[in-house]
């Protein structure tokens, strides 16, 4: 693994928190598979680019393409010398013949090499709206990763991951308090998240939940 978390392409740099340790699901455990083509899927925050992101992590010449609608599909030109290819949200350019036809010439590229690629999505590649009969049947035999659901419990574990990365603790009986009190998805979780460590900073005080409460106004 490289151990300077280096810039990757276009000055897009991989979250130093995005780990396999880091991540809470069944997921990565498939992720183990030797498979040289992987379509990783599942829905918002269920930790798509963050188990891409993992992948990079792991290999020194990985390159992680993301915020594709803002690239030219020339981008993927000459990318099949490298070990890994990890392409976020791919959906935003499917049905775009450039990146299409750009796409399955960097499978084939990557394929006879030996070398990997892996693409997250938002749904399954049989939904795709992919129109480039050669890159379907590809991404239909792909090894497919379905993204994890997270439970309360495991929700908790993530925001405790976060609030040790960050310097503090968050205990269960707090953590609870916060899901119970806010929005459930992970985004606006971690959002609240955030806040609390501001001010937590800010006040020079324990996050507590007399604290929490106080903070959110509640």
């Amino acid at each position: 693994m490289s151990s300077s978390h280096q810039q990757l392409a276009l000055d897009i740099s991989l979250r130093e928190d995005a780990t396999f340790a880091n991540y809470v699901g069944a997921a990565k455990h498939q992720l183990d598979h030797p498979g040289q083509l992987v379509y990783i899927w599942g829905a918002r925050q269920t930790g798509r680019s963050h188990l891409l992101q993992a992948c990079c992590q792991w290999v020194d010449d990985a390159i992680y393409l993301a915020g594709l609608e803002q690239l030219d599909a020339a981008i993927l030109n000459r990318l099949d010398d490298r070990s890994l290819v990890c392409i976020d949200d791919v959906d935003q350019v499917i049905g775009q013949q450039a990146w299409e036809e750009g796409l399955f010439h960097l499978v084939n590229g990557l394929k006879d090499r030996g070398k990997r690629l892996l693409i997250v999505a938002s749904q399954p590649p049989r939904l795709l709206a992919v129109k480039l009969p050669d890159l379907r049947s590809r991404l239909l035999a792909a090894l497919v990763v379905e993204t994890d659901t997270l439970n309360d419990e495991q929700k908790l574990q993530v925001l405790q991951q976060r609030a040790n990365s960050r310097g503090f603790d968050l205990k269960d009986d707090v953590g609870q308090f916060i899901m119970s009190r806010s929005a459930r998805d992970m985004s606006s979780l971690v959002n609240v998240l955030a806040l609390l460590e501001v001010e937590s900073l800010r006040q020079q005080k324990k996050v507590t939940i007399p604290f929490v409460k106080q903070t959110l106004n509640l």
